[in-house]
């Protein structure tokens, strides 16, 4: 589920909140204002450049542990 970082351009508040769909409303929980902007959350976006570096790097690796995908 992601997990975005908003600021609030009211405010200048920043929160984050998991967002469930696309089409969601999000408002500031400091001023109640909607003109929020968006922002991929560091926690959210946490392991994603980890699983795309194993799947491309990894493909060859039969016994799961080898020194050029870093598993082990």
């Amino acid at each position: 589920m992601p997990i975005f970082e908003f600021r609030c351009q009211a405010c200048r508040a920043e929160f984050e909140k998991l967002v469930l769909s696309q089409r969601a409303s999000v408002s500031c929980p400091k001023c109640g204002a909607g003109d929020v902007v968006k922002r991929p959350s560091v926690f959210g976006m946490s392991g994603v450049e980890k699983q795309v570096k194993s799947r491309d790097s990894c493909s060859g690796c039969s016994s799961g542990s080898c020194s050029s995908c870093g598993h082990g």
